[in-house]
């Protein structure tokens, strides 16, 4: 009977070690993603390849073409929003307070919903409206925003997202460094616009784009024929927002150095055509207990309003898991926010390769460029964990989540109880 004892004691406190390490180490099988990348071939694609990129018998145009922010500001093209059922959908518009007959509509190619307007505000300081608004029918879908006033017409493309519920696990795509229309000899447009195939044959939730949507002030490929000179900056923008507007995700979007430092050689300041179509250099959102902090920056990085910005966000944000995104760590800009703040994911772009590592407690996530037929898909498992190419990342000791401590306390409190009990047994099998 001692033997039997022992034996029990052994396995028992086996077992429950063994329960301490699954309930810290989640084990969780990951499907390697089907990949149906196209056989286009880099090496065939040069950047004179013939193409009339907005002819319709080449590519099919969508409906709108993105294009500046005008009225509507907010949500826009480049900060997109995501409503589940009954939820109440916000929009900002620029407009003088005369302004009447306002009528909001969201779009797509199968639906037309209008927006009820529950409670207009206006803001005198900045000729800023706010509106609260409710979709007469939430049918899911990614829909254009259209605006009818007496101010006038406008609409975003690609702006609000409905779904029936925000759950885990959910997908983010990240993509980065598209370099339209051009970019060192190869024609990036044409291998762009073959690549967003793969790309909608994905399974997402929504995409963030880490900068260099145009290549800006070095597309020596492509020229105004009259002058010799780099298209214009607004030119490659409408251009690359064309192509993404064949993307059936929200995508939000961050700028880099290719979109944004100003040229001799252009006619235009690409910095100004930013901010034209995109509006904000920063933006933030969540998604179920997740935030996402974007920023875009120049060469010389964000400016101290800018910083100050950013900063404000991450502090009213410190108890969450917290991504930020950029295109390149410009001034270190990004590396002293993480010095500050619990950041668990870092995406960026800029290097022309993929690399992803872990550094003190957070995941660094460097995307290689789309014109390379490159994307990852990130899964957000749940409030503390994610998933890229197979690999778990638990954030767990990161966050402090409650239920973590809870449930090594449950075992904690088992392992003494049986220990106990043993002990108890063997001394009454000895008085006997």
């Amino acid at each position: 009977m001692q033997v039997k004892s022992k034996s029990l004691f052994f396995i028992t406190i086996l077992v429950l070690i063994a329960s301490i390490f699954l309930s810290q180490y989640q084990v969780i099988e990951v499907i390697p993603k089907d990949d149906k990348r196209s056989s286009f071939e880099l090496s065939s694609v040069n950047a004179t390849s013939p193409i009339e990129y907005f002819n319709e018998t080449s590519f099919p145009r969508y409906t709108l073409v993105g294009k500046p922010l005008s009225l509507i500001q907010s949500p826009n093209k480049g900060f997109p929003v995501i409503i589940e059922t009954d939820e109440i959908l916000l929009i900002e518009a620029q407009a003088v307070s005369e302004t009447t007959n306002w009528q909001f509509k969201l779009v797509s190619t199968a639906n037309n919903i209008s927006l009820d307007i529950l409670a207009p505000t206006f803001d005198i300081s900045d000729n800023l409206w706010h509106f609260s608004t409710a979709p007469e029918e939430y049918i899911p879908g990614l829909y254009d925003l259209q605006l009818n006033c007496s101010a006038g017409d406008d609409y975003q493309t690609h702006t609000v997202k409905i779904v029936n519920q925000k759950t885990y696990p959910f997908k983010i795509l990240h993509i980065s460094d598209a370099h339209f229309p051009s970019y060192d000899g190869k024609n990036t447009t044409d291998i762009n616009l073959d690549y967003i195939e793969h790309i909608n044959a994905l399974d997402a939730d929504f995409a963030i784009f880490t900068g260099d949507l145009i290549d800006g002030y070095s597309a020596r490929d492509f020229v105004n024929p009259d002058t010799g000179d780099p298209l214009a900056a607004e030119v490659q923008i409408k251009l690359s927002l064309w192509a993404f507007d064949m993307i059936e995700l929200p995508i939000y979007y961050v700028g880099g150095n290719h979109d944004l430092d100003s040229s001799t050689s252009l006619p235009d300041n690409p910095s100004d055509v930013w901010t034209k179509y995109f509006g904000k250099n920063y933006m933030f959102f969540n998604y179920i207990d997740w935030s996402f902090i974007g920023y875009t920056c120049s060469s010389s990085g964000l400016t101290k309003k800018g910083l100050n910005s950013v900063s404000s966000v991450f502090s009213t944000e410190k108890n969450k898991p917290n991504v930020l995104f950029y295109h390149a760590d410009f001034m270190n800009q990004a590396s002293n926010y993480r010095a500050s703040y619990n950041i668990e994911v870092m995406l960026y772009g800029h290097e022309h390769h993929e690399e992803k590592y872990v550094s003190d407690s957070t995941l660094y996530h460097c995307e290689a460029p789309m014109f390379n037929n490159e994307s990852s898909v990130i899964t957000v498992l749940n409030e503390t964990s994610v998933s890229l190419d197979d690999v778990v990342y638990d954030f767990s000791s990161l966050l402090e989540i409650p239920t973590t401590k809870t449930n090594f306390s449950i075992i904690f409190t088992l392992v003494t109880f049986q220990i106990v009990l043993l002990s108890r047994i063997k001394r009454r099998r000895k008085a006997e």
